[in-house]
């Protein structure tokens, strides 16, 4: 049910904000950032519970705290890049929406590369040990 009322906030959001840059363009923008950071903080509050199944799975698997926190930070970077990619080409600036998707994959490649090291080092083990 979340996402349906999630879905119905945000095409009442896209619809009052058609209205206002009819009748006042120079509150069109504050409006549209307003409606996605109220969705942005209505989706955060599932994330309790996401976090309680990620501890739930560390104590019966035993992962380094390191990966979960990295898998967090890889996916925040990826949502914020994307919402305010989407935000500055709704705007109608897509070369700024194009430098932070960029900027966003980068940023993802260089976090993720102790979680590769760590990937490879593992398959030489098993490879050498077999």
């Amino acid at each position: 049910m979340l996402v349906f009322k999630i879905v119905l906030i945000g095409i009442a959001g896209a619809i009052l904000v058609m209205i206002t840059k009819q009748f006042k363009p120079e509150y069109s923008i504050p409006v549209l950032l307003g409606i996605c950071l109220f969705l942005i903080g209505y989706l955060t509050t599932g994330l309790e519970e996401v976090l309680k199944f990620v501890q739930s799975l560390q104590k019966e698997i035993p992962i380094n705290n390191m990966y979960i926190k990295t898998l967090f930070k890889l996916l925040a970077i990826a949502y914020i890049c994307q919402i305010a990619s989407n935000i500055c080409e709704d705007l109608g600036y897509r070369s700024i929406s194009f430098q932070i998707e960029t900027i966003g994959k980068v940023s993802i490649l260089l976090l993720s590369i102790p979680i590769i090291q760590s990937l490879l080092e593992t398959v030489e083990y098993l490879l050498v040990s077999s």
